[in-house]
């Protein structure tokens, strides 16, 4: 699929299997990813990955209503990162273990449980048009295969993958670019 681990990721994942290693050096690693997004590698160049943003016409607005899609998480406190070319999906503050509900009916495309990256993770196609992604889920619910509703329970908020705290990292794409949540999610 599109949303594998980047290459790095796996090259660092024997390193960091320690959780004593993990939990002393977390801090530090995220902050080094921090800064090399805003100011740049140190000592060369570092291909970042294409982002490709598709936007949503009024015609496809008008298939696309707030009555198909809703949001996953019944509770939550907003957001609190948001869409942008690096990061092409919307992080919603939420509390541990909280319900992620399907934004909509499809069906369930990819389950992936990782310790790095997007941590615990759910795809869902809807309708072979669009695929929405649930990240960092402390526990999956769901199966690859199975057709879920807005009522389903994919999973509970959690903090696996790359995380400073529990949230759910949400991203919607549709073919080979990506939506802002926000377009098709009803106001949070």
């Amino acid at each position: 699929m599109f949303w594998k681990n980047h290459s790095l990721s796996k090259k660092l994942r024997p390193v960091f299997e320690s959780r004593k290693i993990r939990l002393v050096v977390g801090g530090n690693l995220a902050l080094s990813i921090i800064m090399v997004n805003l100011i740049g590698p140190v000592g060369g160049q570092v291909p970042a990955e294409t982002v490709e943003i598709a936007t949503l016409t009024p015609n496809t607005i008008k298939v696309i209503t707030e009555t198909t899609f809703r949001s996953p998480l019944a509770e939550n406190s907003g957001y609190s990162q948001g869409f942008h070319g690096k990061h092409p999906g919307v992080d919603i503050k939420a509390k541990r273990g909280t319900n992620i509900l399907a934004a909509a009916a499809g069906l369930v495309v990819e389950v992936d449980r990782q310790r790095f990256g997007y941590g615990n993770k759910v795809i869902v196609e809807h309708n072979g048009q669009l695929q929405t992604l649930y990240a960092h889920l402390d526990s999956v619910n769901v199966k690859v295969g199975e057709s879920v509703t807005k009522e389903t329970v994919l999973g509970t908020v959690g903090m696996t993958g790359w995380t400073t705290g529990p949230h759910l990292h949400f991203e919607v794409k549709r073919g080979a670019g990506y939506i802002n949540p926000k377009q098709i999610l009803p106001e949070i």
